[in-house]
């Protein structure tokens, strides 16, 4: 057979363009055959020209390096002879490819062989990685890369990623090897004949290729569901053994996890919880930073659960929390509990994949690579995952689209062949037997709305990151519409002539055969899809036009359905009709071409035919939702609802999306979910303004159930670990342009950096002001030596900022929105945390001002009992960021003096920890600064 030969090239250049003159500063190459690295070459490059500063400081090639180098043209014919008959490998390939054309070209020579890219087959191979950067995958395989941006080190890196990603390969299934080998050929990469040599060697040794955890089912390899052991009967325990488990009496914790210390206030969560659950009471806990909360209501939950022999369930708000405590917490209790206990996590259908619908997407031809891409990940998940749960993937951007056509829905319920296997139905089962259920606030919720709920049958439930809960109910029973939902199901309909699911109903239906209805609906379906486009076109025009001064991207416009008195708007308001009254005949027409369509009618036809017609009576279903939605977001009257326009100012003119939410959620929450259970427990660290539960017992409708309320202290002393600074000389924000505020944050920012030496998170309220900040900031010759990163500058995603401010000693962080909370920076990986603003929600803000408004009309301060207590909690969960441990220690720095100079200010402060305060102009703040960092 013959022997493949792969060169993996990387390059170091003076910049990205080589059509602008830049050259190449350093060539490497690593040869593998049979699997095996056989040779290596590395280069220096005399480039002719000078290296940029960057350059320098990215890959550390000085010009002194290279200034005895030889140039490409004497070092070219090796390089071409080094590449022939081999394929060419690269981590990102088009790149290093492209610039070696260009240089080869210039010398008179070209490679034309084939190509492989390590980015492209990594998240083929790796599905589930959070990042497939060549650095973050030598690290997560234990791969030697002791010089990342350097050609030698990267060359190398990229080897044995290579050989990585080939070991993979050659263990999968041969179904499976199959049908990724279709899906090569619309790969950027040359993977067809690998594929093919890794097929025939597997085939040759058929014995070799039993695979005791995978299973084959019709066309699909999984993997095997391990049944879980039955748990055993549980052994007699009293609530003390628990206690004095977490008192560490027997010392039993401290023997398993050396790192574990005893906390009062965790101990005394437990006790309360569980004394909670016997009372049958609802109960709110402020449970601060260092007390291990987490931990103290999983337990309470274990032990009732265990007496009691029903399900407790455990709703996030956010999935990072979920994931934390299936991965981290419940393994660790497994571990240490002298009881056997089962937790599972239960999430929408959305997020599970639909085995029935990935097969037969198999048999569609793509041309989308998003999609090809995708179904080659899913095809390899296949064999790894036992959840099938979407967030386990790491799909690329086009993939959420295909996804949306491959979850769970109605249609996978209905003489499925896989219905043994169903990922969502064994979740569910799952569910009904756990002693602890996680899920999020918002499944939580929008379970009480369905008449086949989703959840088991309980009566506790555990409500963690409490803060939210509000919030995600107005979203819950509110209305999110936006031009691409009714233009991806017209799209989907296609029309009866070319495709869509309009054809293929015909087909199946008709025999080829169109009825008069048929033509009809093509016709309203292309009216209805100009309309739709002229309507989202004139609400954008509209928004534009009320908000002409707005600076941003995004502009939010709030309007009153009955108040908008004039010509534009009314003409809008016909058009919305217009497009209620075509979904309305082509509901009927749909309807009439889909009588007769049960569930026998159906069990009679193939699957491909089966989810045909299961995806027209959705698509029927989907109109109804789209046009009663237009009548909630403009001809509904009830005032105690707000509506509002969201735009993007600088994109596509239909670019638009319409929310409409409940002005407040307290009735409902107090009447249709807290009156159904025995007992709801509330927790977070954000609960109390000035110690008082009283903002959010309102909010959330529970002060006419009396709950209990408790606020369990932090065990750290942020006395002695986080000093408060105030920059007296800080101009007041509304005296001064934003340019000129920016420039004295700038300028602060600058000052506590060179003294800290970086590790400071900079929290904005106003994503403008963080911009202007970090242009400043990029132009301060002072911070060379800083890695500066702003939110929603270009900078990366949550994630990687977050995880390029741990791993940069030097770094700067500005961060708005998302990082006001969330986000853990325990040690020296923060040493100082700046608050730009009191975080207070612009009252521009559509929700803010209709809740204002509400409030006023009740003879209620808006100000005192809806701004200022949201902007507190905000304000506390910023704070949190500061202190993770007990042996952190940081600095707050307040650059809004209205926390000294408004009576309100102080009720900032009173909400927080007690701390020393110190307040002078900054030149005099600097020795203190200094002094404390170095005590």
């Amino acid at each position: 057979m013959k022997v493949q030969r792969y060169v993996v090239i990387d390059l170091e250049t003076t910049g990205n363009s080589p059509k602008k003159g830049d050259r190449i500063i350093q060539i490497a190459a690593v040869v593998i055959e049979n699997n095996k690295i056989v040779d290596r070459y590395m280069s220096f490059v005399n480039p002719l020209q000078s290296i940029p500063l960057f350059i320098e400081q990215l890959t550390g090639i000085t010009n002194e390096m290279v200034e005895n180098a030889p140039t490409f043209d004497e070092i070219v014919k090796d390089i071409h002879t080094l590449l022939k008959d081999s394929y060419f490998i690269a981590h990102n390939v088009y790149f290093d490819l492209s610039f070696l054309q260009e240089e080869f070209m210039r010398c008179g020579y070209q490679f034309s062989g084939p190509v492989i890219d390590t980015v492209e087959l990594s998240r083929m191979a790796f599905p589930t990685e959070k990042s497939y950067k060549l650095s973050d995958l030598s690290e997560e395989f234990k791969m030697d890369h002791e010089n990342p941006h350097r050609a030698d080190s990267d060359a190398e890196a990229t080897a044995l990623l290579f050989l990585h990603i080939i070991k993979k390969l050659t263990v999968l299934p041969i179904i499976t090897l199959q049908q990724l080998s279709k899906l090569s050929r619309s790969f950027i990469s040359d993977m067809e004949e690998v594929f093919e040599q890794i097929l025939s060697e597997k085939l040759v040794n058929l014995e070799q290729q039993i695979h005791p955890e995978i299973e084959i089912v019709r066309t699909l390899a999984l993997r095997k569901r391990m049944k879980e052991n039955e748990a055993s009967s549980t052994p007699t325990f009293s609530k003390e053994q628990f206690l004095d488990l977490f008192s560490n009496k027997n010392d039993e914790i401290k023997r398993a996890f050396p790192l574990f210390h005893e906390r009062v206030g965790q101990i005394n969560m437990i006790e309360d919880i569980i004394e909670a659950f016997l009372t049958h009471q609802h109960v709110l806990i402020e449970a601060a930073t260092g007390i291990g909360k987490t931990m103290a209501y999983l337990v309470s939950a274990i032990f009732y659960s265990l007496q009691e022999s029903r399900p407790i369930v455990i709703s996030t708000y956010t999935n990072n929390l979920q994931m934390q405590i299936m991965e981290q917490e419940i393994p660790v209790l497994k571990k240490l509990l002298p009881v056997s206990f089962t937790a599972t996590l239960l999430k929408g259908q959305s997020h599970y994949l639909c085995l029935q619908k990935f097969e037969q997407s198999l048999k569609n031809s793509d041309v989308n690579y998003d999609y090809i891409l995708t179904k080659a990940q899913i095809l390899i998940w296949l064999t790894e995952t036992v959840s099938g749960d979407l967030d386990e993937l790491n799909l690329p951007s086009g993939g959420k689209t295909i996804w949306d056509n491959l979850h769970v829905d109605q249609s996978s319920f209905l003489n499925n062949p896989f219905q043994m296997f169903c990922f969502y139905q064994q979740a569910k089962e799952k569910a009904l037997s756990a002693n602890i259920i996680i899920t999020n606030h918002a499944m939580l919720l929008s379970d009480l709305s369905r008449d086949q709920k989703l959840l088991p049958t309980y009566q506790e439930v555990i409500i963690d990151e409490a803060h939210h809960f509000h919030h995600v109910a107005t979203e819950q029973l509110g209305v999110r519409f936006h031009y691409l939902d009714l233009h991806h199901l017209i799209h989907n309909l296609g029309n009866t002539h070319s495709t869509g699911l309009l054809k293929q109903f015909v087909e199946i239906q008709n025999e080829h055969k169109f009825s008069a209805s048929f033509y009809k609906i093509d016709d309203l379906l292309i009216q209805l899809q100009e309309e739709n486009h002229q309507f989202f076109a004139g609400l954008h025009s509209y928004v534009l036009k009320q908000k002409k001064d707005n600076p941003l991207n995004r502009a939010s416009y709030r309007y009153l359905p009955n108040k908008e008195n004039n010509r534009t708007w009314a003409s809008l308001l016909e058009l919305a009709k217009r497009l209620q009254f075509m979904m309305k005949d082509i509901i009927h027409l749909m309807e009439k071409e889909s009588q007769g369509i049960d569930e026998s009618y159906l069990m009679s036809k193939s699957i491909k035919e089966k989810l045909v017609l299961e995806d027209f009576k959705q698509s029927i279903s989907l109109l109804e939702t789209y046009k009663n939605h237009f009548d909630f977001l403009f001809f509904d009257q009830n005032d105690l609802v707000v509506r509002w326009i969201e735009i993007d100012t600088k994109g596509a003119k239909n670019a638009v999306s319409i929310y409409a939410q409940p002005i407040e959620v307290n009735d409902y929450l107090a009447d249709e979910f807290f009156s159904h259970i025995q007992s709801a427990i509330l927790t977070s660290a954000t609960l109390t303004i000035k110690k008082s539960f009283s903002y959010m017992l309102q909010t959330i409708g529970l002060s006419d159930f009396y709950p209990k309320q408790l606020r369990i202290e932090t065990p750290f002393n942020y006395e002695k670990q986080v000093k408060m600074f105030i920059p007296s000389d800080m101009p007041n924000v509304n005296d001064v342009t934003l340019e000129e505020y920016s420039e004295a944050i700038a300028v602060h920012i600058s000052t506590v950096s060179q003294i800290t030496e970086g590790k400071l998170l900079v929290l904005f309220t106003s994503y403008e002001m963080l911009r202007k900040t970090y242009a400043l900031l990029k132009e301060d010759e002072t911070l060379e030596d800083f890695v500066i990163m702003g939110q929603g500058t270009g900078s990366g995603s949550r994630s990687k900022l977050t995880k390029n401010f741990r791993q940069f000693d030097k770094a700067i962080l500005l961060g708005t929105s998302s990082f006001w909370e969330g986000v853990d920076f325990p040690g020296n990986q923060l040493k100082a945390l700046m608050i730009v603003r009191l975080p207070f929600a612009s009252p521009d803000e559509p929700t803010v001002a209709a809740t204002c408004q509400l409030l006023e009309s009740k003879g209620v301060n808006s100000f005192y009992h809806y701004s200022l207590p949201e902007a507190i909690l905000r304000f506390k969960q910023g704070f949190g960021r500061l202190i993770r441990n007990e042996k952190d220690k940081g600095i707050l720095f307040i650059l809004d003096n209205r926390i000294l100079s408004t009576k309100y200010g102080r009720d900032f402060i009173t909400s927080i920890p007690k701390l020393e305060i110190e307040h002078k102009p900054m030149h005099l703040l600097t020795h203190s600064i200094d002094d404390w960092i170095n005590e």
